[in-house]
């Protein structure tokens, strides 16, 4: 592009970023709604289809009380359920009687600001009991898978057995929001994009947001008009806002880029891991294909099994990962009494890292000394490396890229050589800092695009605008000048590995190493995490080196609520079970820097290197939510109390600890389920 395109382009993306699709002003017209206010004293709004729905014009319906039009029993219902506090959205079955006729409906109910709003769709037969046993045979195929594109591959067949549909796809995002397809099922009549990119301009910022707070999208016919809201505007509160819906119109801009697809029919349902948009379940169909509400909901259940079991896996593949490596750090406890030469440490560990990390070389950089393994630059190039990571990485953390040519290192690092490099930090002393670094080669790919990534741009009154895409046939790209990229468990492996290499480096804490390598091994029968020992180890260190460097520490201490309720009413076993998912919980929401362990009975203790009181209160806050948010299955939700402290002067292990058992005990006097700090200031869940 030139200059002044690309500008253009900008400004369009902008503008299309800003579609305010989530007050559109209308619905689809597969249901009706109706807007009151949540007093139930007066309808505001509703669609201009409602006598197709609920025998009834617009304008009688407006003039109506919601007792009038809803009738007492459903309005009953609806005043029970806005008594809950925590109320955002539910789904209902009510009938009403035509003549001699009765129709039933699901009506999903939600908030709108001061509004509460009613969807209605008809209900032509109990499809519930139908789809229990179809639903209950894909999910003991999830359950038995363990490997995550078998999952995804029998995910996208069960949306696809359960919607009709002709394409279903598993969508997954990269840092930049493109997507790519890493599943799909399909029939013949269907194009396949297994394997394509999308552009992140497929789906904006501002559509992306509103899977935060609705995940699921279903569009059952694009080819029928939008029905507008009458009045357009509420009369007080201006446009409603339709984000929890199912019948939210749709973007004109999507229908066209719906039409271009040769789609009419859509599903789309979000992944998330870890509160984070990982990817979509795309569905699609050729021609206009409703869903019931009992489909989409068993479509959702499914893609939400799927995603526990997925990041399961996933986790796993994380763990046995780590634990290679683990191993390899664990060689390290062989030099009992022995002052190794680091030169002889990367010569007799490096070759396992350079297959671990996937990597082409391996070299250590540190004051007076470097060393190199496999295809790596001269000596003088590495210090030179080293001294542009000292001045770039200015927190001393992790720095890692798949395309070297882009940052300040392309003219130190041949493309010829290596194009990704992946460098952990080597604290040896408050002054002195060295790198490990590990380097990969080119990866040329051809990046095949689902039609030219590149949107043209069409003349509107507002200025230039983006245009759907005409064409989705099939758009190569050759990619060049980068790596394989970096995974965020590979860039916690190499801090890991970083700080064993810093202390065994340092000739006068050898001693101490050895002793610490003694207990590596040492971790709670039932979990598989650190036991108390090695937790009060842990501690020991992490103060010591606050004593040293100056920086903080800080402790978590938590404790499951009402645990010897679960073990009375549920047994030992399922109590043992709870230990186990919890660890599991926890260890997938903490960070590289954070260590877990056990400390006895239902309690657990976090050491939060490196962090402050307040920093250390958000982590603890995080974990806490991540527990209550959590299905424990039978056993159901699981909280717990968190008491956080953070290291001073003239603590020691024992005294830490004891302001953070004392925090705890205050958390669960003033009930349960919260964090507090050492000082009387708690964080809590509404």
């Amino acid at each position: 592009m030139s200059e002044t395109t690309d500008n253009e382009f900008q400004k369009a993306l902008e503008s299309c970023a800003r579609e305010p699709v989530h007050i559109p002003g209308a619905i689809q017209p597969h249901g009706c709604l109706i807007s009151m206010d949540d007093t139930f004293n007066r309808i505001l709004q509703v669609s201009a289809n409602i006598h197709h729905c609920l025998a009834v014009s617009p304008e009688q319906a407006l003039q109506s009380s919601p007792q009038q039009l809803l009738g007492k029993q459903l309005v009953k219902r609806l005043q029970r359920a806005l008594k809950d506090a925590a109320f955002s959205t539910t789904a209902l079955r009510t009938t009403r009687r035509f003549g001699d006729q009765t129709q039933r409906y699901n009506v999903l109910v939600y908030r709108s600001g001061t509004r509460l709003v009613l969807e209605f769709e008809q209900l032509h037969y109990n499809s519930r009991h139908h789809l229990l046993p179809a639903v209950n045979d894909w999910l003991d195929r999830f359950a038995r898978a363990n490997d995550s594109q078998i999952l995804l591959d029998a995910l996208t067949e069960g949306i696809r057995e359960l919607t009709g549909y002709e394409r279903v796809m598993v969508y997954q995002f990269d840092n930049d929001w493109h997507g790519t397809v890493i599943a799909e099922s399909v029939n013949d009549q269907a194009q396949s994009f297994l394997g394509h990119h999308f552009p992140a301009s497929d789906i904006p910022p501002q559509v992306r947001a509103l899977y935060d707070i609705n995940p699921v999208r279903s569009i059952p016919d694009s080819s029928i008009a939008n029905v507008p809201l009458i009045p357009a505007e509420d009369p007080d509160n201006g446009p409603l806002d339709l984000s929890q819906g199912v019948l939210r119109a749709v973007s004109p801009i999507h229908l066209v880029y719906l039409q271009n697809m040769g789609v009419q029919g859509a599903l789309s349902i979000a992944l998330y891991k870890q509160q984070q948009l990982y990817g979509l379940v795309a569905a699609h169909a050729l021609q206009p294909h409703p869903l019931s509400p009992d489909v989409r909901d068993a479509a959702r259940s499914l893609v939400q099994a799927a995603t526990q079991r997925l990041f399961l896996i996933k986790a796993h593949e994380e763990a046995r990962f780590l634990q290679q490596v683990r191993d390899s750090q664990a060689l390290l406890a062989e030099i009992r009494g022995q002052l190794r030469e680091p030169e002889i440490i990367l010569q007799e560990h490096g070759y396992d890292w350079l297959e671990l990390f996937q990597a082409c070389g391996c070299a250590l950089v540190y004051p007076k000394h470097t060393f190199g393994l496999g295809r790596v630059p001269d000596r003088p190039t590495l210090k030179k490396i080293a001294a542009w990571l000292d001045h770039e990485s200015q927190s001393h953390g992790t720095w890692q890229s798949n395309e070297l040519q882009l940052t300040g290192l392309t003219g130190l690092i041949d493309k010829q050589d290596a194009c990704g490099l992946l460098a952990a930090p080597l604290p040896l002393s408050r002054k002195n800092t060295g790198w490990l670094l590990l380097l990969r080669t080119e990866h040329i790919k051809t990046q095949l695009w689902a039609g030219n990534p590149e949107k043209p741009l069409h003349d509107d009154k507002d200025g230039r605008q983006l245009s759907p895409r005409q064409s989705f046939a099939t758009w190569a790209q050759q990619i060049t000048g980068q790596s394989r990229a970096w995974s965020a468990i590979e860039q916690r492996a190499i801090t890991d590995l970083a700080e064993h290499l810093a202390v065994a480096i340092s000739a006068h804490e050898i001693a101490q190493l050895n002793q610490q390598l003694e207990h590596l091994a040492h971790t709670d029968a039932l979990t598989g995490i650190r036991n108390r020992l090695y937790t009060e180890q842990t501690i020991d260190t992490e103060i010591s080196a606050a004593r040293r460097y100056g920086r903080p520490c800080s402790i978590l201490l938590f404790d499951i609520d009402h645990f010897k309720q679960v073990n009375d009413t549920h047994g030992h076993d399922a109590g043992d079970e709870v230990l186990v998912t919890l660890s599991d919980i926890i260890t997938r929401n903490l960070r590289p820097t954070d260590y877990f362990g056990r400390w006895g009975g239902e309690e657990f203790m976090v050491v939060a290197g490196n962090s402050d009181l307040e920093n250390a209160a958000q982590l603890a806050e995080r974990l806490r939510q991540a527990v209550e948010t959590c299905d424990f299955g039978p056993i159901g939700n699981i909280t717990a109390s968190f008491g956080v402290a953070t290291w001073a002067t003239d603590d020691t292990r024992r005294t830490l600890a004891k302001r953070a058992d004392q925090a705890m005990y205050r958390a669960k006097e003033a009930g349960r389920n919260r964090v507090m700090i050492e000082t009387v200031i708690e964080t809590t869940s509404d």
